[in-house]
């Protein structure tokens, strides 16, 4: 006999919810020539216990709560009294989940590479969860973000796992995040939420605008295009979404008459009360910030991730 489990996957990790806790879905099969008179039964070292019937096919789910925190997950099967096979799952996490998403300064194009020294903060990728270590996985580059950094600090400050999905693309605009655009940089996004189903998470933060202010998009534009973003992206996790929108548009000094636009944009949809505001990284200008005049260095990383912890910490009262 063997114990398949599809779900939960290793370093997963699920949005908690008001009380604390969170339903983890639980998914799988047994190979076993007779399934008749077997159940599984699901225990965390937490203390916390799910029996699971298995199908005429060898499939078992169903769910188990779980409180905030990590948690090992040993699955039995039993068949009259006696455990015939077990199989477990080491590391599954309850605690806050982050989707990040605009342009090359909340993807992989800074320098250098940051790590996770927690052992808290995680990131999903195409092949499942992962140790959030730069570089992100679906974003574009090859190079550092902030998100270890904030991850380390937020999971110090909460006593909690977690866990990033980072859906950037460098260079982008908002009318190239554009829903109706088959197939387009939305997709990347919405693919991720429909993913987080059901237990949703905590906020998206978005940092963009570079390429809008080099473009030279009006404010109206602006906010119109990102509203037609978020509304899409509640349709897709199925509940409203919580998106922090830093105040960004720093391209260069050749366009600086140009940036004001922008942040009115993305001020506008924290007054229509689509977005909350996220930080700003404006002022981050020189080489001591940025390492290539645009994208950001080792202190420029730093300084991104301890104003996102400012913002999020204020904005959670955490």
């Amino acid at each position: 006999m063997e114990i398949q489990i599809i779900q939960p996957t290793p370093k997963k990790v699920v949005q908690t919810d008001t009380n604390n806790q969170a339903g983890v879905d639980l998914y799988g099969y047994i190979k076993h020539r007779k399934v008749e008179g077997v159940k599984i039964e699901v225990m965390s070292d937490s203390g916390c216990h799910q029996t699971l019937e298995i199908g005429k096919d060898g499939s078992f789910s169903g769910v188990i709560f779980l409180p905030i925190g990590w948690h090992k997950l040993t699955f039995k099967a039993i068949q009259e009294g006696i455990t015939i096979k077990k199989s477990q799952i080491d590391q599954v996490g309850v605690g806050e989940i982050f989707v990040t998403a605009g342009q090359s300064n909340s993807a992989n194009h800074g320098y250098p590479c940051q790590e996770t020294t927690s052992g808290n903060v995680m990131a999903l990728g195409l092949e499942g969860w992962q140790v959030a270590n730069d570089p992100q996985p679906i974003a574009t580059g090859e190079g550092g973000t902030p998100w270890p950094l904030l991850g380390d600090q937020l999971s110090q400050k909460l006593s909690r796992p977690i866990g990033f999905v980072s859906v950037g693309w460098g260079g982008t605009a908002a009318h190239q995040w554009q829903p109706s655009i088959k197939d387009g940089l939305y997709s990347r996004l919405g693919a991720v939420l429909k993913q987080l189903r059901p237990n949703g998470l905590k906020a998206i933060l978005w940092h963009q605008g570079e390429s809008d202010t080099m473009l030279g998009t009006s404010s109206d534009d602006y906010a119109n295009r990102m509203k037609k973003v978020i509304r899409q992206s509640e349709i897709d996790i199925g509940q409203s979404v919580l998106w922090f929108i830093a105040e960004v548009s720093y391209i260069g000094p050749d366009y600086q008459n140009r940036q004001t636009e922008i942040i009115n944009g993305q001020r506008e949809l924290v007054r229509r009360g689509l977005a909350a505001s996220g930080p700003t990284t404006d002022e981050l200008v020189g080489k001591q910030f940025r390492y290539d005049g645009i994208h950001f260095g080792k202190v420029g990383l730093e300084i991104h991730a301890q104003k996102w912890n400012t913002c999020l910490s204020h904005y959670f009262g955490w």
